[in-house]
């Protein structure tokens, strides 16, 4: 069996590294000195009073004792000249090592959203601010390459005012319908998704199927299926359902004309009416609260069910409870993707057909604002009911 080569620090370098390390340890138990004072000072003071700052610099003095510690091990091994040698790579892995797990998860975090940042700063807010100012001017094409001319919020009043495309579509209009259609569909597609998820958490026969065909949808193309269930199956599924839409009709009309649930009825009904887009859109959503039901410690259930809890209230206080950071996600996630589809592209495609680039630039910051401010909203009525478990506690 091969041995790893242990590499160590040049016997005629090894004063100069004991010169730093003794250096440093003096400087470690100096500050461990001060603050040795610094605690004695407070607890003669009051100690109830500087309680935090007192173990504050507990903490801080016992790292400095590791330190030393450490130190005065390296300074054996210089005794022994057996001081290994490191490279700056296992030096920066070591520190690491040392910090606080809290720490290393703030670095971690740091270093995964610097490719996103590097994304947004080169790539996405200079567009992003191009885009503001030439909503403000009319943009036109020329000879000499494009000329701006300011014009204010011109390009705005007129979007929400007067621009109409293909003779009757309105943009201000068709913004409202698709909002108002985008709040109806949110609450079905979470509901929707969260007891779809449920039912598949659980592993039976074929789940693995039925994930998947609900998952068809996401991979193969919206407009092809939508196409095929508007076509020939399509027609066989309405006529065969023909009965019981009539049945939902009927009772529809009673409940109106007795002055009961006429604004529940109308949302159900156009729920009823998006069916098979609320399913298309649901596939991701469901397989987030797949793995955020997976992921609730099985001790939980457990212990409700030692304290008499029922079904219904394990499924309240615990399911519901524990995935309400994914019901966050999924929200966001769903008016993000709601908006891949928004009537607003066809508006954007017949501006940039016209030239009319100004116009264009205020549509899509146009775009970008009302999507921020959805998910503001969303964010601003979710954020109270969010609960974080920690396993620590």
């Amino acid at each position: 069996m091969s041995r790893t080569k242990v590499n160590y620090v040049n016997v005629n370098l090894l004063d100069k590294y004991r010169q730093r390390r003794e250096q440093s340890i003096r400087s470690l138990k100096a500050s461990l000195e001060k603050n040795e004072e610094t605690i004695s000072l407070l607890l003669a003071k009051n100690k109830d009073r500087y309680v935090r700052k007192i173990v504050k610099l507990s903490d801080k003095n016992q790292s400095l004792k590791n330190k030393i510690r450490r130190l005065n091990n390296e300074l054996v091994d210089i005794d022994n000249q057996k001081l290994v040698k490191k490279t700056v790579f296992e030096e920066i892995k070591e520190v690491f090592s040392r910090l606080p797990n809290q720490k290393q998860k703030y670095i971690w975090g740091i270093l995964f959203t610097v490719p996103w940042l590097i994304g947004m700063l080169l790539f996405f807010l200079p567009s992003f601010f191009q885009s503001i100012w030439w909503s403000f001017n009319s943009v036109t094409p020329s000879s000499n390459g494009l000329v701006f001319q300011f014009v204010g919020f011109d390009n705005y009043i007129s979007l929400f005012r007067s621009y109409v495309i293909n003779g009757n579509q309105v943009f201000s209009v068709q913004l409202y319908l698709f909002v108002q259609d985008l709040f109806i569909d949110l609450p079905i597609i979470i509901i929707f998704s969260i007891l779809i998820a449920v039912f598949l958490s659980k592993p039976f026969k074929g789940h693995t199927i039925i994930k998947a065909i609900f998952f068809i949808p996401v991979i193969y193309n919206f407009t092809l299926i939508s196409d095929t269930l508007t076509s020939g199956f399509g027609q066989y599924i309405d006529s065969s359902t023909g009965a019981d839409q009539m049945f939902v009709q009927q009772l529809s009309s009673f409940f109106l004309e007795i002055g009961i649930g006429g604004n529940l009825i109308e949302i159900i009904l156009q729920a009823v009416d998006r069916i098979f887009m609320i399913i298309n859109l649901s596939g991701i959503q469901i397989l987030i609260f797949i793995a955020a039901i997976q992921s609730i410690p099985n001790h939980l259930y457990e212990a409700a069910k030692i304290e008499g809890a029922s079904k219904y209230v394990m499924f309240w206080k615990i399911t519901i409870s524990m995935i309400t950071p994914f019901i966050l996600t999924a929200a966001v996630y769903t008016v993000i993707d709601s908006f891949t589809r928004a009537p607003i592209y066809a508006f954007l495609d017949h501006a940039m057909n016209q030239n009319r680039y100004g116009l264009a630039a205020g549509i899509s910051i146009s775009y970008f604002l009302i999507n921020i401010a959805i998910i503001g909203i969303v964010f601003l009525m979710m954020r109270k009911r969010v609960f974080y478990y920690d396993d620590k506690n």
